[in-house]
């Protein structure tokens, strides 16, 4: 596993230039590092939160991972989750004006691996250090997905997407098309209306085969994995700021949490 910069930063780091739109500059520039992994933790664990963010990159940044090799020695990039930590940072910003005990860890555009795949990453070890209630991973999609947001527990038998999803959507009053994983490892899936019903349907990204809600779940840790497309993550200036949608649904997950809790 190839050397990276991990940043561990206090209480006193200043979140926001300004609240809950724009990052503070010293806090964007590690945001939009390579290669640096960064916590920001509130309170001591056990924290009641996890929020992980393996794939970050700036705003307008499609590729990360793109010193990976596969096992033919060929370059194998993926897609970059850009600006995803925008909505991420709302949901601990909230977390942490409630007082819950929570942990912000950031993957910064990994360029030799993909962090959540690997279960001896430095971002892997990190979300695992201390005990936790809730694994909530944050992702992006892109924006001809079917469905404006999917939420999943990929093969982790003790996430519950449904009735969070649920409490979720209501909380968003079903103005975005959401997508509820409904079976263990499967793309089965709950697909809310905009009447607050749900028809059957079918998630295109279910996260079945993601190592770290897989790993959650060995260690009896309940694990989420939302998918968001950018109109969640990336103003319309490719600014790293909070887009009107991405403050609206940050702050629904931190309501749908403090609600469960």
């Amino acid at each position: 596993m190839p050397e990276i910069e991990i940043r561990h930063l206090n209480h006193n780091t200043q979140l926001w230039q300004v609240w809950e739109r724009i990052p503070h500059p010293n806090l964007e520039q590690l945001l939009t590092a390579k290669d640096l992994l960064i916590t920001l933790c509130h309170n001591y664990p056990p924290y009641k939160i996890v929020i992980g963010i393996p794939h970050q990159a700036a705003a307008g940044v499609r590729r990360i991972c793109e010193r990976r090799l596969d096992k033919q020695g060929k370059a194998k990039p993926r897609k970059a989750d850009d600006n995803v930590v925008s909505f991420a940072l709302v949901i601990f910003s909230r977390l942490k004006a409630h007082n819950i005990p929570c942990k912000l860890v950031v993957m910064a555009h990994s360029t030799t691996h993909d962090p959540n795949k690997i279960v001896d990453s430095p971002y892997c070890r990190e979300i695992f250090s201390q005990g936790t209630s809730l694994l909530f991973e944050c992702h992006a999609s892109g924006s001809t997905r079917h469905l404006d947001l999917e939420l999943s527990a990929g093969s982790n038998r003790l996430g519950q997407p449904v009735p969070f999803g649920q409490r979720l959507g209501s909380i968003l009053a079903y103005r975005y098309s959401l997508g509820l994983q409904t079976r263990v490892g499967k793309s089965n899936a709950l697909i809310l209306q905009p009447d607050g019903t749900a028809i059957k349907g079918r998630l295109q990204l279910p996260a079945t085969k993601t190592i770290s809600l897989t790993e959650a779940g060995v260690r009896g840790i309940p694990a989420l994995h939302l998918e968001a497309k950018p109109r969640f993550r990336v103003p319309k200036e490719l600014t790293n700021s909070v887009s009107q949608d991405g403050l609206i649904l940050g702050r629904a997950v931190a309501e749908t949490i403090i609600h469960l809790l």
